[in-house]
């Protein structure tokens, strides 16, 4: 083809493709790791990256990058239901400028309020949605920046990439680089950021949630959100802390009543990490995984012969979430099984149960594939999902076909006290307590950065005047008033986020039916009853939304670990592991031990 082929081909370009199409009619995990790829997941299972400590994002499809690796997790197949932090419509380059051909009414004025959407995000430029501590935050970077330029780099709206300004900020340890931002309520000024080796904090915080007494340990909270190199010593280090924090605030007569590890919406990572964290809980001499495939050595990993860290005299709650996978998993799992902790949760984890290795290969590119399925204690795979191979010559689909474990086919197992626990769909909560659901405008006004803009005017004319600030009535009252002029300006629609693209596609099926004149007036009929019942959400749900307008705020001032601390205080599942701990015969009687 390089040869012979009518017009120059890209010959990189092409191996990519070939290889690419081949791996997926495997399974979604086995993938061809191009060298920027490569590069990307290698800083991901190390957490170290040579730069400033910035997430930051634009109107692109590279928006929500890190400024040295896309923030991405690998070990989920699907997403949430209502994704609010990454909307595919962002990109203006996929979305087609307004017709003047007369087409199907209600589509074309989607593609309008899209289209003016992705020019409004594209003038609204490449901006900072956290900084971390220890890095960017402490030289000066706050979320809500707008970027204006990175050392000699001007940043034109619409026209740098996410991309530009992240190759921009990357850069040799030790060198500093000069940031221009515009920061609303302060006007423009220019930080000096020092570039450095940045490490990616598994453990997000770790904190006392009930305070310690003289009769009392308390308990302690770890937020766990992922498992690269470090993942082991930081729960190791974030445990003590906690335990000394229960000694000396219990005048050294207490021990840590109990421990949350919270692991929702954690994508898993490295299995030795996830070996690592579970020997911190569990018994010494004790089974945590196995692992087994058709070319892969059984292997089995255990505790050793000390005493884990954690006391067995210390409760434990294991807080997980459809989104808990993989290593999460394994964790998970593994308290279940050997009866050490309570898992907490609406129902079950993601049920992802296998293993990638990772192979390099020249020119700095590397091979992802599937090399074995693990095993909790007590034997059961937790994996949901089947994965056939695909592909052939004569294949209508070249790609896999994968198809949920049922019911029927899940088979039983037994953990440590002998309780009952199943295969095949994830590790299942023992005790279920329901998150609260968002609300459809709750949604759409994450989703279309209303808050957003709404915090940055806030924040040019007033001050936070403390860390423990909350929403009054005449802020909430103002907010909601500059909703609802942008929605009669039309500057915005409440229905995009959620409702005008199936009602769009309602009425192009109509059309084609030949009923849309005569239902024309009923759908927009419908379409202002839902208006209606979302304006009147406003006040059903104005204590969510008030929390969410409170961290949009927020996270102009504070870190990360505050605005998390914060935000765990309101947490039903939180509230709910505590309650539990506070109950010996309920606690004990959910992992089948006698009553002491």
């Amino acid at each position: 083809l390089d040869r012979g082929y009518v017009d120059k081909v890209d010959t990189e370009k092409l191996f990519e493709t070939a290889m690419s199409g081949m791996l997926k009619s495997l399974d979604p995990y086995t993938e061809f790791e191009g060298k920027k790829e490569a590069q990307e997941m290698q800083e991901s299972v190390s957490g170290k990256y040579g730069g400033v400590g910035l997430v930051i994002s634009g109107s692109e499809r590279t928006s929500g990058l890190l400024d040295e690796q896309k923030i991405s997790a690998e070990d989920k197949e699907e997403g949430n239901s209502f994704d609010i932090l990454d909307d595919e419509d962002d990109d203006i380059s996929n979305i087609k400028k307004p017709s003047k051909e007369k087409g199907d009414e209600e589509l074309e004025k989607m593609r309008k309020r899209r289209f003016a959407r992705a020019e409004n995000l594209q003038k609204r430029g490449i901006r900072v949605i956290s900084a971390f501590e220890g890095y960017a935050y402490d030289a000066g970077m706050r979320a809500g920046d707008k970027i204006i330029a990175v050392d000699d780099l001007v940043i034109k709206d619409g026209d740098t990439s996410v991309e530009d300004v992240r190759n921009r900020l990357r850069g040799t340890p030790g060198t500093v680089t000069q940031i221009k931002v515009q920061r609303e309520g302060v006007g423009e000024l220019t930080v000096s950021v020092p570039r450095t080796l940045v490490k990616l904090r598994d453990v997000k915080l770790a904190s006392m949630v009930v305070q310690p007494n003289a009769k009392a340990g308390g308990v302690g909270y770890i937020q766990l959100s992922g498992f690269s190199a470090n993942a082991g010593a930081e729960v190791r280090g974030a445990l003590r802390k906690l335990q000394a924090a229960a000694e000396t605030g219990s005048d050294g007569r207490q021990m840590l009543d109990g421990l949350i590890l919270d692991m929702r919406s954690n994508p898993g990572g490295l299995l030795t990490q996830a070996v690592d964290v579970a020997s911190i809980l569990v018994p010494k001499n004790s089974d945590i995984v196995s692992a087994r495939g058709r070319g892969f050595p059984g292997v089995l990993y255990r505790t050793g012969k000390e005493n884990p860290l954690l006391s067995p005299n210390t409760k434990l709650v294991v807080l997980v979430n459809g989104n808990t996978a993989s290593a999460a998993e394994i964790v998970s799992g593994a308290v279940q099984d050997l009866d050490v902790g309570v898992v907490l949760g609406a129902d079950r984890t993601f049920g992802k149960g296998l293993v990638q290795n990772v192979e390099e290969l020249p020119f700095e590119t590397a091979l992802k594939y599937t090399v074995a399925k693990y095993y909790t204690p007590s034997g059961r795979c937790i994996q949901s999902t089947n994965y056939k191979e695909g592909g052939g010559i004569d294949s209508k689909s070249s790609g896999f076909t994968s198809t949920k474990v049922k019911e029927s086919e899940k088979q039983k197992f037994f953990t440590k006290a002998g309780r009952v626990v199943s295969d095949g769909g994830g590790v299942e909560a023992d005790v279920k307590v329901e998150m609260p659901k968002a609300s459809a405008l709750e949604v759409t006004l994450l989703r279309s950065g209303l808050m957003a803009d709404y915090a940055a005017s806030w924040s040019r004319g007033h001050e936070l005047p403390n860390t423990r600030f909350e929403i009054n009535d005449d802020t909430y009252a103002d907010f909601r008033k500059f909703v609802l002029q942008k929605q009669k300006s039309e500057e915005i629609d409440l229905l995009d986020g959620i409702y005008n693209a199936p009602i769009a596609e309602l009425s192009r099926s109509l059309k084609l039916s030949g009923y849309n004149q005569s239902l024309k007036q009923p759908l927009k009929e419908l379409q202002q009853s839902i208006l209606r019942d979302m304006e009147r959400d406003f006040d059903k749900y104005r204590d969510d939304l008030k929390e969410d307008l409170a961290n949009n705020i927020l996270v102009r001032y504070l870190p990360e670990s505050m605005i998390i601390d914060r935000s765990i205080q309101k947490d039903v599942q939180v509230k709910a592991a505590i309650k539990l701990m506070k109950n010996d015969d309920k606690f004990n009687t959910i992992l089948a031990r006698k009553a002491s």
